[in-house]
């Protein structure tokens, strides 16, 4: 700063502050507070101001010295409110420390809906986050409801496979690769998605289980010539199953997702659900 400010300059600088300011010595005891603490505190305040007991101690204020950036903290009228908090010592004869409290209860509730919604909006998308050219789980589950009633009506094959590659760590790269071999591998009709943990399902109109099994071998082949390099070989699990009497969308994706998890612990890598 240009020039030392006076103590009344000091205190209104302090005063006009928007943050709350708390400052305490090396002992808990209160040294001051200005206006914006005294305003998010509220009835506290006028205690605090004729008291000079050890603030560590007391049941309603001690939670504001507690450690980390963000303190959980319920007012006196019980509302909950979190604060961000910042301390710095003071480097004075008495030592102590400021500590600058901003209100961000407001900031955090609002990214918690904004969290919620995108949550709400990714789980009711048809297409799938990261590859757009396929269905979501929640795009298979929607489109799979009149294929299920289409088979049970006309008594017409439809079948499921859910492919799990073995790769722990799956590359970007590879997944769209993985994506483009479906869907090429498949017909116009057949449909494609991925679960956000990266499992992808193939919807196979007018396909019985022998025909499906034949797909999963020849697409067991193409993936591994997907990469050269063998260290990073890419080879994936199958669950399979088809469309019974009384099946919905829900069970039937749900039987080939069980079979699924058969097959990562089954040495040929393939489980059928009947």
């Amino acid at each position: 700063m240009l020039n030392k400010l006076t103590l009344e300059e000091a205190q209104a600088l302090l005063d006009a502050c928007p943050l709350g300011i708390l400052l305490i010595d090396d002992t808990g005891q209160l040294r001051g507070f200005n206006a914006a603490f005294a305003t998010l505190v509220g009835d506290a305040a006028i205690d605090m101001a004729d008291s000079t007991a050890d603030l560590r101690n007391d049941g309603l204020l001690a939670p504001l010295l507690g450690q980390g950036t963000l303190i959980n903290w319920i007012m006196p009228d019980g509302d909950v409110r979190w604060l961000a908090v910042n301390s710095m010592p003071l480097d004075d004869h008495a030592g102590g420390v400021a500590r600058f409290y901003q209100d961000v209860t407001e900031k955090l509730r609002h990214k918690q809906e904004r969290d919620a919604l995108t949550d709400q909006l990714r789980e009711q998308s048809l297409k799938d986050v990261e590859l757009t050219s396929l269905l979501s789980r929640h795009g298979i589950v929607v489109s799979l409801e009149p294929l299920v009633a289409r088979s049970r009506r006309y008594n017409s094959p439809l079948t499921i496979v859910v492919m799990g590659l073995d790769n722990a760590e799956t590359q970007q790269r590879t997944l769209m690769k993985v994506s483009y071999l479906l869907k090429d591998q498949t017909r116009w009709a057949d449909l494609v998605g991925c679960t956000e943990g990266h499992d992808f399902i193939l919807i196979l109109q007018e396909t019985n289980q022998d025909s499906a099994l034949q797909l999963v071998n020849k697409l067991s082949k193409h993936l591994g010539r997907i990469s050269d390099d063998q260290a990073t070989r890419v080879s994936a699990c199958y669950g399979v199953t088809h469309c019974q009497k009384n099946d919905n969308a829900q069970s039937l994706l749900e039987r080939a997702e069980s079979a699924l998890i058969e097959a990562r612990h089954n040495d040929s890598g393939i489980a059928i659900a009947v």
